[in-house]
């Protein structure tokens, strides 16, 4: 009799539990439907799209009515300002009417509004029959429209204000939504827990509770001190943090001191999000979960964080861990992958249903990290292959259905830089690790281990960034050694043809020397002038260089002034005629003045370095032509000769700084001249132009910006 009443008691206490349960369950179901039915009939931006769009109405109308009051012809029936009027106050009756005005008229604008729209009304016998108004009005009625807009738009900011508050009060709803739901849960738990306790009583299954709860604080442990490159967070059945790993400040730049032993939904604004607080919440209730949240990074960068959210038995509390992953690289790659249809299947092998609880979650752990990782047996077949790895390139190409440990190498075989040892590295096992390129842009560190049990480990990681910066740093290093080669073959050539000016000087004062009051007047004028013309050599050399180091300084500086182009150029011609008396320079200049807009002092060398080149290399009677003249605003001068003339396959590099044509070859230069020439013209918003024909000649031709001869002296 007493075992019978003992097991009637249980009985009563079991059916008891299950009541307390079912009412839980029902009450929390019933809370859930009653969110979810106010969450379909939330509708918070409706009232602000109405206000925006009846502001960007009065906006269209206020162009329209700027457009005909400058006397605009206006050929679209849509955008003339009757037309635009009248959508306006069909935008504002909408306004006035139904939950619109409503809420207006909760702000306290509901008057103004309907003062605005009767102001519109009146404003529409204003219009002729035919659509035009007069222009004074129209200006007076765009300014009536300009200041509705603004209205609208101190409106809209209030809709905006209200819809937040009205935000804020929803969300203060659903967090005691939330907190009525968790305390029947927790009469769920608590009823749950009798029945387990009731139905799986013994002292064995303690002992294996122990071992489990152990084999949990290890493995947690084990995850927060090895995989701080993830955000890890641990909450309690509040959803207040309990743990917060450095991996997690890293991810959203928070301190643990600003989240621990407080609740998530308030310290982190990621967790206030109800799809991200609804996996915490399943977490808690025993429900794994993943998803992905995408937002904007602490630095302002559009980013997706992947979440795995896991329930977590620990101290006989109920309590959840959630890893966080910086996915925004492949994010973006799928996303990139939808947009072309192609559908990459994502195959996830599992371990056997006897793995424990522990192995599965460090299977996820693993999937979650940035590098492919993948592990096989000591025969060659598959355990395990995260996502990385499986949507690396060759992998997807070649070993999609079927991946053993040497068909996975062999794939890689075909990446440059591969080593031949890829192909038999599954048959005969040996570690290695080598650098390869997966595709054009994307270089991958393929490395092969093994562990003591003999189980192979084989890791992807990715080096693109290295690569690129090394191959940066090489192309940078080739650009300096060949600047390094062009300045040393400069110094060399600058060298040799100072030495023949400088030759010329000494034998000619050696001469004179040598020959004291025993030499002629003749001679002294014969060695004069070549003293002079070795002098004129080495200046315009010095000069060469001097010009170019200042140019790539940056200290030469334009002066703009207006000056006459004819004078300039008659008296180079004049001063040249005398240095070199030999050459034949002929001027043709246009009857009236030409004023140019220019730093004379740079314009002078220009015209000096063309005029010296002519002379130069047209061989021993020189025959220059230069001339003058004005077209489209624009004063040209041309500089032609006889001479040698430039190959055409070298033209295009006439300009460059040290380069002198082939034809140049045995002629003094440094060829510093024209690329000087052509900086200056660059500087004046004009360039040099080269037309050439081999032993023909050449012309070359500049441009400069003109002004009248009336214009030119009120524009100095």
């Amino acid at each position: 009799m007493p075992g019978k009443l003992k097991n009637y008691k249980s009985a009563i206490l079991s059916l008891v539990a299950i009541a307390t349960l079912t009412v839980c369950f029902a009450l929390t179901v019933a809370r859930l439907l009653h969110v979810e039915t106010d969450l379909r009939s939330e509708d918070t931006h409706a009232n602000l799209w109405m206000v925006t769009q009846t502001q960007f109405e009065a906006v269209l109308l206020a162009e329209s009515l700027a457009r005909s009051a400058a006397g605009e012809v206006i050929a679209d029936p849509e955008q003339t300002p009757k037309y635009r009027l009248a959508i306006l106050i069909s935008r504002l009756s909408a306004l006035l009417e139904g939950s619109q005005a409503q809420l207006i008229d909760r702000l306290g604008d509901l008057s103004d509004l309907k003062n605005n729209y009767l102001q519109l009304t009146l404003a529409e016998s204003l219009f002729e029959d035919d659509g035009k108004i007069d222009p004074q009005t129209a200006v007076h009625v765009r300014t009536q429209t300009r200041e509705i807009a603004y209205f609208l738009r101190d409106v809209a900011n209030k809709v905006m204000i209200f819809n937040r508050q009205e935000g804020t009060n929803t969300r203060v709803k659903y967090l005691r939504v939330v907190v009525e739901s968790m305390l029947f849960i927790l009469g769920i738990f608590v009823s749950a827990s009798f029945l387990l306790v009731r139905l799986y009583k013994g002292l064995s299954e303690a002992t294996q509770a122990k071992r489990l709860l152990r084999q949990e604080q290890e493995f947690s442990d084990l995850v927060i001190n090895n995989i701080s490159n993830q955000g890890i967070v641990i909450f309690n059945e509040d959803l207040t943090c309990l743990l917060w790993n450095p991996g997690m400040e890293v991810l959203l730049n928070l301190d643990a001191t600003d989240s621990v032993d407080r609740p998530l939904r308030e310290a982190v604004p990621l967790f206030s999000r109800e799809e991200v607080g609804s996996a915490l919440a399943q977490a808690i209730m025993g429900t794994s979960s993943v998803i992905e949240d995408e937002g904007i990074s602490p630095d302002g960068r559009e980013r997706c964080l992947e979440i795995h959210c896991f329930p977590l038995d620990m101290a006989e509390r109920n309590l959840g861990i959630a890893f966080l992953r910086d996915i925004t690289e492949s994010w973006q790659a799928r996303k990139q992958a939808e947009q072309q249809n192609v559908d990459l299947e994502i195959k996830v092998q599992q371990r056997t249903a006897a793995l424990r609880q522990a192995e599965r979650r460090l299977i996820a752990a693993i999937d979650t990290a940035p590098e492919g990782f993948a592990a096989f047996d000591a025969t060659g077949n598959l355990l395990f292959a995260n996502e990385r790895i499986r949507a690396a390139e060759p992998v997807v190409l070649w070993c999609r259905e079927e991946m053993t440990l040497t068909t996975f190498l062999k794939c890689f075989a075909m990446c440059e830089g591969a080593d031949p040892h890829l192909l038999t590295a599954g048959e005969v096992f040996a570690e290695f690790a080598v650098d390869l390129r997966i595709n054009k842009d994307e270089w991958a560190q393929l490395s092969v281990t093994r562990a003591d049990g003999g189980t192979i480990f084989v890791r992807l990681t990715d080096i693109s960034g290295y690569k690129h910066a090394a191959t940066a740093l090489q192309s940078a290093l080739d650009r300096e050694r060949e600047t390094t080669n062009a300045y040393r073959s400069f110094v060399s050539m600058v060298s040799h043809q100072f030495r023949t000016p400088l030759a010329i000087l000494d034998s000619s004062a050696q001469r004179l020397i040598r020959r004291g009051v025993n030499v002629t007047h003749d001679e002294i004028v014969t060695r004069a002038q070549r003293i002079r013309s070795a002098t004129s050599r080495l200046t315009r050399l010095v000069e060469s260089v001097l010009n170019a180091a200042r140019l790539d300084a940056g200290r030469i500086e334009l002066n703009l002034a207006w000056c006459s182009l004819v004078d300039l150029v008659w008296d180079i011609c004049e001063r040249h005629k005398e240095l070199s008396s030999h050459a034949e320079i002929d001027l043709e200049v246009p009857e009236q003045p030409i004023k140019v807009h220019c730093d004379s002092i740079l314009i002078e060398q220009v015209v000096i370095n063309l005029l010296s080149n002519a002379i130069k290399y047209s061989g021993d009677r020189p025959r220059v032509k230069i001339k003058l003249w004005v077209e489209n605003e624009r004063a040209f001068c041309s500089v032609g000769d006889y001479g040698i003339g430039i190959p055409p396959d070298e033209l295009s590099k006439i300009f460059e700084r040290f380069y002198r044509a082939r034809t140049a070859s045995g002629i003094a230069g440094t060829g510093i001249g024209l690329n000087f020439a052509q900086k200056i013209m660059h500087l004046h918003g004009g360039q040099i132009q080269v037309e050439s024909h081999e032993a023909i000649g050449s012309i070359f031709t500049f441009d400069l910006p003109i002004s009248s001869v009336d214009q030119a002296p009120k524009a100095a």
